[in-house]
């Protein structure tokens, strides 16, 4: 109980995505710098794959979101600096974030 960085860390070494999705969605909005900032180098890759397949049918946009926002900002220099490691990865996550920016922005249009 509390200790969502480290069964983030577990979920991730056992790369089942059931339990990452769960254990993404069960971190409080206050501690997923916390959470973010416990993940080591070597499961960045992993984490940004479940993000981008755990955002695709999530209706919590916001939450993944500032998932994706603290992922950069702790981690971004080092994943440009290994740019070629983590651009399929970011690629996937870009397009589910493009995705649902369009979805949204339509929604917002038709309210105008």
């Amino acid at each position: 109980k509390g200790k969502y960085g480290m069964a983030l860390l577990m979920s991730l070494h056992l790369n089942e995505f059931a339990l990452v999705k769960s254990v993404i969605e069960d971190t409080p909005y206050e501690s997923i710098s916390a959470v973010v900032r416990s993940v080591g180098q070597e499961h960045l890759s992993h984490l940004i794959q479940f993000l981008s397949k755990c955002m695709e049918d999530s209706p919590h946009v916001e939450y993944y979101l500032q998932w994706c926002l603290e992922l950069l900002q702790t981690h971004g220099l080092f994943m440009e600096k290994n740019r070629g490691k983590y651009l399929r990865s970011f690629r996937a996550l870009f397009r589910v974030v493009q995705s649902r920016y369009v979805d949204l922005k339509a929604i917002c249009d038709d309210n105008k």
